[in-house]
């Protein structure tokens, strides 16, 4: 205890034996926090009577008469460090005298202790008011304490101070015991405070180009906290969303680094380190805000947001303390609040429209794309120094479409599990399992076979199609609608093609779009269609007769919206765009007229048959094979693994399960000639 620390409690204890008589009940609580906690003197008083435990008159004067010469012996005492410290911060925050009293008083309070224990026998135990009992202990009216820790109080809307019921309290307020520790030594000035109030991230693992793919948006977002932070504009809030581990609080990093500024993070744990109540969190940040307001080179960080949404008393935060809280007040924040502030939140599907109207740009955080991934793994297995090759990066990037937080874990693991390749797949299959509420990650879609034209019979020229839309001055706003029978190479030309123009590819199946919900899968089809705008991507739909059915035979309302949806974002899309299906007939015709080329995919010529025949088996055919007339590239795909998996060789029989494809499909004759398989 320091000696600055030692005439404070001698003065609160002077404060209270002169405010009260020897007969009261806050006396006896003060004459035996004296017995427990001397200052300097020994206290041993004679009681009168058994019941009352009064001391005496006699006693009562002696102890003011020992307190005062206490007092004087340490009048000349140096405020201490932690003294110092609160004094520049109320100072700071133009706190006036009675506020920085008791500002003084909450921190000292909070490190436990004698004073703690003083407090809490003279409310607790004496059954003192709150008011009185502070307004004792500072010599200050106790209508001036009221007014100062009122809910409109710069104590409590800064946050300096919070009333929470059922938190280890101090004189019935809980004083924020996070800022008081960040007083104490060896803490000397106010930017050691702030760090010790705030978490300070670590260095991103990404970099800015890594977030490339949030295009326009991203560029836009740095733009707007840069002449925020210039201006000292009030109410800038960026809020991120998307779902977990795509890079939310490392794009809050990355964008603070771009900038040039620091980044605070408030609400992350509570005053002993642990998982923050809510209104701890809303505690932290109306301090952070008065802190750093003013600063051109500070950022708050709130991650998760929708923990202040789902508080049942939003009173809290804006130091109202009413049940049911206020959404005007929430509002009211994003309207003033003083320093640029990134929130982060999973899903805004239940946030109030008006909460978001208040929002000054929200950015959609989505997973990377595949050459992102890449560039993500070569530097993350860097970083753990698991040595991956260039082939195994490529193929973890396009079978793992998880965000980088996944990866770097999975390499953690793997590397304190020994470094092997198969644990590196087992662990990130688990994490995106997890991530998933324990459903497996569907696989990332892909044609069954790359492009070859020399296999691939369509009703116009496809060649013509490659190379007028891959030339540098070709137009972007193009569709096609890919036709034909299952196998024919449809997604294998829309990737090619892709490739070809030299665009990333983000493929989407029906089910990937499809929703249990009213509005669902319409909400996904523009979330796809807008994530292709963004990330400037060549967009597939694959089974597209599932989205753009016939409205006529339609029987119930969304099967319409859901076409007039994809309509919609057709007729307007300024990227390309393909859309396979094996059932063109189903299509609706006004979908059929908004693309700019329709290719009708056939089966294989006899030559291309007995050219595949040859490629895949390696083999000539025999004539017989001139009558299988519906067979595909797929098929000779399909019969090539199952060769490999039975070690079918003779020609014979690769040509009896070629038969047996075609048999397969709808419409198809009895093959004549050939044995049953």
């Amino acid at each position: 205890m320091t000696r600055y620390e030692t005439l404070t409690l001698l003065t609160c204890a002077s404060r209270l034996a002169q405010t009260f008589s020897h007969r009261t009940r806050p006396v006896n609580e003060l004459s035996e926090w004296l017995e427990r906690h001397p200052l300097g003197f020994e206290w041993n008083p004679e009681t009168e009577g058994f019941r009352s435990q009064q001391i005496s008159r006699r006693d009562w004067a002696d102890l003011q008469d020992k307190l005062a010469r206490e007092i004087a012996k340490l009048r000349k005492a140096r405020p201490d460090a932690m003294a110092r410290n609160c004094t520049d911060l109320a100072r700071y925050l133009g706190l006036n005298r009675v506020e920085a009293d008791i500002f003084m008083l909450s921190a000292r309070a909070a490190q436990g202790g004698p004073l703690a224990a003083l407090i809490d026998n003279l409310v607790d135990d004496a059954r003192l008011p709150v008011d009185q009992a502070i307004a004792c202990l500072t010599a200050h009216p106790a209508t001036t304490i009221r007014k100062a820790m009122g809910a409109r109080g710069k104590l409590m809307t800064s946050g300096l101070i919070s009333n929470e019921a059922g938190r280890r309290n101090n004189y019935g307020l809980s004083p924020n015991t996070r800022l008081a520790r960040a007083l104490e030594p060896p803490t000397r000035g106010l930017q050691d405070i702030l760090h010790g109030i705030f978490a300070t991230p670590d260095a991103p693992d990404t970099t800015w180009q890594d977030f490339d793919h949030l295009g326009e948006a991203r560029d836009f977002a740095a733009r707007l906290l840069k002449g925020g932070l210039a201006r000292k504009a009030a109410g800038v809030n960026i809020l991120l969303y998307g779902p977990p581990g795509t890079g939310k609080t490392e794009f809050c990093k990355v964008i603070a680094a771009y900038l040039g500024a620091q980044l605070f993070a408030v609400g992350e744990t509570d005053d002993d380190g642990d998982e923050p109540s809510r209104t701890e969190r809303q505690m932290q940040l109306r301090l952070g805000q008065r802190l750093l307001a003013g600063r051109r080179d500070a950022l708050v960080l709130f991650d998760e947001m929708e923990d202040l949404l789902e508080e049942p008393n939003l009173g809290f935060l804006f130091g109202i303390n009413r049940r049911g809280g206020s959404k005007v007040h929430l509002h009211r924040l994003l309207e003033t609040n003083p320093v640029p502030t990134l929130w982060t939140t999973n899903s805004i599907e239940r946030m109030d429209p008006a909460l978001l109207r208040r929002v000054t740009f929200s950015l959609e955080l989505r997973q990377p794309p595949q050459h992102v991934r890449a560039r993500i793994w070569a530097r993350l297995s860097d970083k753990h120094r698991m040595k991956l090759d260039a082939g195994t990066q490529a193929q973890l990037a396009r079978e793992s479409a998880d965000a980088p937080a996944l990866a770097d874990t999975a390499l953690h693991a793997t590397k304190l599990a020994g470094g092997r390749k198969d644990d590196l797949h087992l662990t990130l299959r688990a994490s995106a399992k997890a991530v998933r509420g324990g459903r497996e990650p569907a696989p990332v879609a892909h044609a069954e076979a790359r492009f070859d034209p020399r296999l691939t019979h369509a009703d116009i020229d496809l060649e013509a199609i490659l190379n007028r839309l891959s030339a540098k001055d070709a137009p972007r706003a193009v569709s096609l609608c890919l036709s034909g029978p299952p196998g024919t190479g449809k997604s294998a030309f829309a990737r090619h093609l892709a490739e070809a123009m030299g665009l990333p590819v983000i493929q989407k199946r029906s089910s990937d779009l499809m929703g249990m919900y009213v509005g669902q899968t319409e909400a996904r089809i523009a979330h796809a269609f807008a994530q292709a705008r963004q990330e400037g991507a060549f967009l597939i739909f694959d089974e597209a007769d599932s989205l753009l059915s016939n409205r006529e035979g339609a029987q119930r309302s969304w099967e319409v919206s859901q076409v007039n949806e994809m309509l919609t974002w057709m007729e307007n899309h300024p990227q390309p765009f393909a859309c396979t299906t094996n059932m063109a007939d189903r299509l609706d015709p006004a979908a059929l007229r908004r693309f700019s080329f329709r290719a009708v995919f056939l089966p294989l010529t006899a030559p291309q048959r007995a050219a595949a025949f040859q490629q895949f088996f390696g083999q000539e055919p025999s004539r017989d094979l001139q009558a299988l007339d519906l067979l595909t590239p797929g098929d000779f795909a399909v019969v090539a693994k199952r060769a490999r998996l039975l070690d079918i060789r003779k020609p014979s029989d690769l040509l009896a399960e070629l038969a047996r494809e075609q048999a397969a499909k709808p419409g198809a004759r009895a093959p004549v000639g050939f044995r049953n398989a």
